[in-house]
Order: C-alpha cells, then structure tokens, then sequence
C-alpha cells in the first residue's frame, strides 16, 4: 500500500516542475452548505489539470533506459494533455489513444504536441484496453490514467498542498472517475483520522461507486453523463479499488442537473470555468448540509469545457443563481 511518506518522497521530486495551485474560500458556498468550504484550485495546474501530477512522476520514476521505448497512453483529455506534455519536454516518442467521442476542447489541447494520436473505443475502458495491447505489442512503455502506483502518488501529492494551506481540513472532496486521484489523496490521509477523504460521481456514470458496494467490478455504464473526465469504467483487478476499499471514508453522488448548476455557480461566484467532471464536489455541496460546521476542500480538477455544451448549460441554467 501507498503512505503518506511515499507521497511525500514524491512531492519532493516533483515540486519543482508543477505548480502548487491555489486554495480559495467560498463565501457563497459555505453560505449555502452550512461547512466552510474551500476550492482548491487545481484546474489552473499546468496542462490544466491535476493530472501532470500523476503523469510526471510515472516517468521520472522511470530509469532513462527506457526512454528510448515509445510510450503510450489513452485518456478522455486531460491525461492526455499531461502525458503529451511531459513526453514532449523530454523528446520521447509517443502514441495516444483517444476515444472516439472525445471532447474537442481535450483534444484542441493536444493537437500541438509533437505526437502520435488515435482513436479507438466508445469508452475509456475500451481505450484503455487498446492502448494497453498496443504498447504490449510494441514493447512500449504504458502510461496508466489511474491503475498505477506511481500515477496514484503523484496525484497523491495534492494532499500535501491541502494539508500545508489548511492545516484545520476535516473532509476533503474529489471527483472520481478510475480511482486515481481519490486513491492518492486517501492514501496519504489515510493515517489521520481528523480527516474524511469523499469521492463523488455522477449517477450516470458512478462505476466506482458502484463496484465498491457490490464487492465487484461493475460494468461500465451505458448511460450519458457530460462528466466526460470521469465517465467510462474500470479495468480489470485496478488497484484503485483496494486502496479506495481501506482508506476512503465514503462516495457521494450527483445529478447531471446538479453538474450543470454547479458550473454556473462557480462562474457567477468565482469567475470561475470548469469542466463538468471538476464541478462534481460542489455540485453536491449545493445540494447537503451533511458536512456543516466542518472545514471542507473542494478539488477543482481540470478545465476543458466544450463551448457547445457550455452554450448550452448557460441558457438552460444561466440565471439560477
């Protein structure tokens, strides 16, 4: 299992080729959830995402032998965006797969890395499977979204950030999608019982969840959700689950109307544009008062909103608040 102390290792390595994003406090939101909640600010992180941090620590935690190997990686978009990003610093080669429904504003992100892109699968967990065959056919190096040691404790290290700027945290909120982020931050909360560690999904796309409750891996959802960063599935024995299993301290779930609110809240209150997976935390903290008088950080994850579906969302729900 992963420690608060392997995290740390990792922040030290890391730190110096990411940004440590702000931790902003949300009148409104505390106003309206009865917590004092905090936005921590990790959709303005390099590449736009927390993901770099993953991402980077994975392949610095690489000898360079094998940078002479292609690498590979599949992702909805922001993995993406992080993967090409480092792969391009170091000159690496590189093949990415992308779903075959991937959002544009993702995919614009990426369009000028200097590497190879495909699409395959109707969801994440197909392209995952394609890109891992792939690099194994190759004898490629595979860069894992989220089944990963290495990726989990370089999401971990936000963690460390939370804890430094708010010494105080008693509940820390996360989107979840595979598992990645939320094993990384339960892992190095784990040991602190001040601290509950909450993942939240959308209904629609709540295989994590989902898996959790039945003892099993469930199969990946065929119902839409414009969650898109957190949508698709997990694979086969992902370590996500295990971790999740023993740390975790629950899982909430959201509404695809409430994602939506929950983007024009934070554009009205914080000038603040996110994407619909980033907005899973506060979508359902308008929504509770289950974690009133308690110091709360809502992770915003990433940033890569499609203008269409913004359009969209701002007619439908543009003066809710």
């Amino acid at each position: 299992m992963i420690t608060s102390q392997h995290i740390e290792e990792t922040y030290r390595s890391i730190k110096n080729q990411i940004e440590k994003t702000p931790l902003v406090y949300s009148p409104e939101l505390s106003k309206r959830s009865g917590a004092n909640v905090y936005l921590k600010m990790e959709h303005q992180q390099r590449t736009g995402s927390f993901k770099l941090r993953g991402a980077l620590n994975k392949i610095k935690s690489l000898d360079s032998s094998e940078y002479k190997r292609t690498f590979v990686a599949a992702s909805t978009g922001n993995h993406a965006a992080a993967f090409a990003h480092v792969c391009s610093e170091k000159k690496l080669k590189a093949v990415l797969f992308l779903p075959n429904d991937a959002s544009p504003a993702k995919v614009k992100a990426i369009e000028h890395f200097d590497i190879d892109i495909r699409y395959h699968g109707e969801n994440s967990m197909e392209t995952e499977v394609k890109a891992a065959d792939f690099a194994k056919e190759i004898g490629g190096v595979l860069i894992h979204p989220y089944n990963d040691i290495e990726i989990i404790k370089g999401q971990g290290t936000l963690g460390i950030e939370i804890k430094d700027q708010l010494p105080e945290v008693e509940v820390v909120m996360a989107p979840v999608g595979g598992g990645g982020l939320i094993s990384g931050l339960a892992s190095y909360f784990g040991d602190n019982e001040k601290v509950e560690v909450i993942g939240c999904q959308p209904e629609n796309a709540a295989e994590l969840y989902h898996s959790l409750k039945e003892g099993y891996i469930v199969e990946p959802s065929t119902l839409k959700t414009i969650s898109d960063a957190t949508a698709g599935g997990l694979e086969e024995y992902s370590i996500t689950i295990n971790i999740c299993n023993k740390y975790l301290s629950g899982m909430e779930l959201c509404s695809e109307e409430e994602i939506k609110k929950a983007i024009v809240f934070l554009i009205k209150y914080h000038q603040t544009l996110v994407e619909p997976g980033a907005a899973l935390a506060v979508a359902y903290l308008l929504n509770t008062k289950k974690y009133a008088g308690k110091n709360v950080v809502a992770v915003l994850t990433g940033k890569k909103i499609n203008m269409k579906l913004l359009n969209e969302i701002l007619s439908d729900y543009g003066n809710d608040y």
